[in-house]
């Protein structure tokens, strides 16, 4: 099994985020769809060569979520309010 990969994320102030990608190894999906990797500051993080992916999903009514991993083939990040969710939730 192929981790999830993070197809784009909408958080430009995210330390992770540069151009509209996310450069850490793996963020965690919580409980409400949430990124709980999600980190404002204006110092860049992560690494440009590393594509972002989905470590863990916490999400239980997730039709994607199975045994707490993202079968998504994709997902996209954006804000709401002000923290970062998974796009892609589809509710089960």
């Amino acid at each position: 099994m192929d981790m999830s990969c993070i197809d784009k994320c909408a958080m430009a102030e995210c330390a992770y985020n540069q151009d509209g990608m996310c450069h850490t190894m793996a963020i965690t999906v919580g409980a409400h769809a949430e990124c709980n990797t999600y980190v404002h500051a204006s110092s860049r993080g992560g690494f440009q060569e590393v594509n972002g992916g989905v470590g863990a999903c916490q999400t239980a009514d997730c039709k994607f979520n199975d045994m707490l991993e993202c079968t998504a083939a994709g997902i996209d990040v954006a804000g709401h309010g002000k923290h970062a969710d998974c796009e892609t939730f589809q509710k089960k």
